[in-house]
């Protein structure tokens, strides 16, 4: 079976829980697509979980890319107290952003790290992908990004899209994609579309699926949802 999840944001026990209702095992497949990280409880753990699987294949998510830009470079010394002596004025105001997004649990978890696992998760973070393209047995396709695609256009090919294109994109409910194939992305809580009146989600257009369902904002209704391709059936905790 092959099974989407996005937007975990440091949920680790929620993943755990989900990978329990979906009977997850080495015969399956995994495409997480973005936004491991920050803001929940447990990041640098739920990342180690899932280097350790190789039936799991990662995107690049808007706090992941963040996150690479303020890690690499960072010398065996670097703690979360003195980290900001090694940033130059671009680099303080890359870390400011990622504070401001829920980035502290993150960098001191991974601060916390012997230096040669800090260097594990780097190499690892440096391989997520921005995109990926599926096609399944009976012929469906499906595109997959972190936030779907900003300035679409149907004539460029998928590696022609700048980074942001692919992972700061905020695709509104009418916005249209392909005709042929399907798009699969997270980034934006569907709880936040006015059309979804609060509910925690899938939504699903006619070109489109989004599958943030808001799993870190528990507080207002959020949860991690989990869809299967094989036969199109989603999975919440």
């Amino acid at each position: 079976m092959i099974y989407v999840m996005t937007d975990i944001h440091g949920c680790y026990s929620l993943f755990q829980d989900m990978l329990r209702a979906i009977h997850f095992s080495d015969d399956d497949d995994l495409y997480i697509l973005g936004d491991f990280i920050d803001r929940g409880d447990e990041p640098i753990p739920l990342l180690f979980d899932c280097m350790d699987r190789i039936n799991v294949y990662p995107l690049l998510g808007n706090h992941e890319a963040i996150m690479l830009r303020c890690i690499e470079g960072l010398p065996e010394e670097a703690t979360f107290e003195n980290v900001v002596d090694y940033y130059t004025d671009e680099g303080f105001e890359l870390y400011t952003a990622w504070m401001q997004n829920g980035g502290a649990i993150t960098l001191a978890q991974y601060l916390d790290l012997p230096y040669d696992r800090r260097m594990d998760l780097l190499h690892y973070m440096k391989e997520f992908t921005l995109f990926e393209e599926l096609t399944m047995p009976d012929g469906r396709e499906f595109i997959m990004t972190h936030s779907g695609i900003e300035d679409f256009d149907p004539r460029l090919p998928m590696d022609a899209y700048p980074v942001d294109a692919l992972v700061n994109a905020r695709p509104q409910q009418t916005d249209r994609f392909f005709d042929d194939k399907m798009l699969i992305f997270g980034h934006t809580p569907t709880l936040t579309y006015p059309q979804m009146h609060g509910r925690a989600e899938v939504l699903l257009t006619d070109t489109y699926i989004n599958l943030d369902c808001g799993a870190v904002f528990k507080e207002a209704g959020g949860r991690l949802c989990c869809l299967r391709l094989d036969d199109m059936k989603v999975f919440y905790v």
